[in-house]
């Protein structure tokens, strides 16, 4: 036998329980080495405190309370408490609501240009000139009382808007007379 298999034999060999061949090969390895001895002293010494430690059980009493236990009836259903919880939640979403539909109409008030979602603003389509600058786009936008409010797209084009609620028609107008700067302007509402 290997050292390995002789290793794995050891806490059989403590309990008695190896057939005479194994009992023999593994006390005459023991025997000739040290570190088996130790190995073996110390399984004997874990052994014993094992054995020494009482087995607490429940006893009688603990053995017919568990069995009182399991036999008795399933008890009546106790009245759920989450009808007051749904209640809570209930009320929490009506809160939310109100408060964001506050929260919007005070916004829509402050600030005009802020929109709900799906409302078109009127908008002008914009291309500018590939050669056209940033200064140059700006400075038109700012003399037409215009600003851009998207863009731009895969496309190259730019959503813009008139500022305070101006003409989008005379916005047109101004934007396309200036054809150093843009190159189209569509009005979609037309």
């Amino acid at each position: 036998m290997t050292r390995d298999e002789i290793s794995e034999l050891l806490p059989f060999f403590v309990n008695g329980t190896l057939d005479e061949a194994e009992r023999k090969a593994v006390a005459d390895a023991v025997g000739e080495d040290s570190d088996l001895r130790a190995e073996v002293e110390a399984l004997r010494a874990l052994r014993t405190t094992m054995q020494d430690d009482p087995v607490r059980s429940p006893g009688e009493f603990g053995l017919a309370r568990l069995m009182r236990d399991i036999d008795r009836e399933p008890r009546a259903a106790q009245p759920s408490r989450r009808s007051g919880a749904v209640l809570w939640q209930a009320v929490a979403a009506i809160a939310l609501a109100l408060l964001l539909g506050q929260t919007l109409w005070t916004l829509n008030r402050t600030n005009p240009r802020l929109e709900l979602a799906g409302e078109e603003d009127a908008v002008l389509t914009v291309a500018f000139r590939p050669g056209a600058t940033e200064e140059q786009i700006r400075n038109l936008l700012t003399a037409a009382g215009a600003e851009i409010v998207a863009g731009p797209s895969a496309l190259g084009f730019y959503a813009v808007v008139a500022v305070d609620g101006g003409d989008l028609a005379v916005l047109a107008a101004v934007l396309t007379a200036d054809r150093s700067v843009v190159e189209s302007v569509d009005h979609g509402d037309e």
